[in-house]
């Protein structure tokens, strides 16, 4: 990668996209070997010539607030305050654990934006964020940047080149991001997915102003920060939820445990990983299996908090499918998102905003 170019890596999950992003930045020990402006990178590793976002914010957050992250950094090196200013907005001043985790993921960012490192890398930068906060990273992005994502759309007009993470790594055309069979052929997204709609039947579960009916998939959407989380949580012990964070979640020792369902595995395209822990898997592939012990569950109701996030091309079709098939047992599924590629799923979608109540948008 040159100073001037912006480059994406693609690829499955599970293809290695994250391992290779934490061995680059030195977080741990592989085959990867990284040289910057001709030196071997780990032997003394200088951040402010490499650093790296990576996929969970918390882990690496040091002060409670971004002003104060902010100062922290100042300490080692110079920085450029109005990055982190412009992406947090009003929300500068606010402790990192009372952020949503949309405006938890433009702290990290905006964060490492202000120290200017020579070259950056940025693991999923989009997941989590509201069309705003998209916006808002995109113009802050440096040339000098590697990203890997799965919301293909987002790189289009962004990046210079593009590998592709397949058993080794290769460069392919960047038109090929346009083109819809091979988006689907190499299980990225960025493909257009047919609309999915059910019969709502009679209501099973009304929480406050939520109401969720048979066979219903009710999406809700709104701005980071404006309390789809927070609704979902008032779901607790109603429905089965399934929130971002997939390592709070786990409760076995191997996928075959967590899932307990051979349908859903072949589902989640999980048969070959059923002995393995699931903490050793890739996000995305976590995902898959809270995804899928949420079907095998058999509730009524399912709620799954930004779903999408990290999720490749397989498991959006995987996703749609779950879906037809619990409208089919007259299950609801309630989905808290801000994936355009989820919209397809909603019968009914309600948009909440930070000043006002919720507003039925369709449904």
């Amino acid at each position: 990668m040159e100073r001037n170019e912006v480059v994406a890596l693609l690829g499955r999950n599970g293809s290695g996209k994250t391992t290779l992003v934490k061995s680059a930045a030195c977080l741990r020990r592989g085959k990867v070997r990284v040289r910057v402006e001709g030196q071997e990178f780990c032997v003394d590793p200088d951040y402010s010539k490499l650093s790296a976002v990576l996929q969970e914010p918390s882990t690496q957050i040091l002060a409670p607030t971004c002003r104060e992250e902010v100062h922290l950094i100042s300490l080692f090196h110079p920085v450029r305050e109005e990055i982190p200013l412009r992406l947090m907005g009003p929300y500068y001043d606010v402790e990192f654990q009372r952020l949503s985790d949309g405006y938890k993921k433009r702290f990290s960012i905006s964060t490492v934006l202000a120290s200017s490192p020579l070259y950056l890398i940025l693991d999923e930068p989009f997941a989590n964020l509201d069309e705003e906060g998209i916006s808002l990273v995109k113009s802050s992005i440096p040339k000098g940047t590697l990203l890997t994502e799965h919301r293909v759309r987002e790189v289009r007009g962004l990046v210079d080149r593009v590998y592709l993470l397949r058993e080794g790594i290769v460069e392919v055309d960047r038109d090929r991001l346009w083109d819809e069979d091979f988006l689907r052929a190499e299980g990225l997204r960025g493909f257009s997915v047919p609309e999915s709609r059910g019969k709502p039947g009679e209501e099973v579960l009304k929480v406050g102003w939520l109401r969720i009916r048979e066979g219903e998939a009710l999406c809700l959407v709104g701005p980071n920060g404006s309390g789809k989380t927070t609704a979902l949580k008032r779901l607790a012990g109603r429905a089965y939820l399934v929130f971002q964070e997939p390592d709070l979640q786990f409760f076995h020792e191997t996928v075959r445990e967590e899932v307990g369902d051979r349908e859903a595995l072949d589902l989640f395209g999980l048969r070959g990983k059923e002995d393995l822990s699931p903490y050793l898997l890739s996000h995305g592939e976590k995902m898959r299996v809270l995804m899928a012990s949420a079907f095998s569950s058999g509730r009524k109701v399912v709620a799954l908090d930004e779903p999408s996030v990290g999720m490749d091309g397989q498991f959006l079709l995987s996703l749609y499918r779950m879906v037809d098939l619990m409208r089919e047992e007259r299950r609801g599924v309630i989905i808290a998102t801000h994936d355009r590629d989820l919209m397809g799923l909603c019968d009914t979608v309600i948009s909440l905003s930070r000043s006002s109540g919720p507003e039925l948008v369709k449904g």
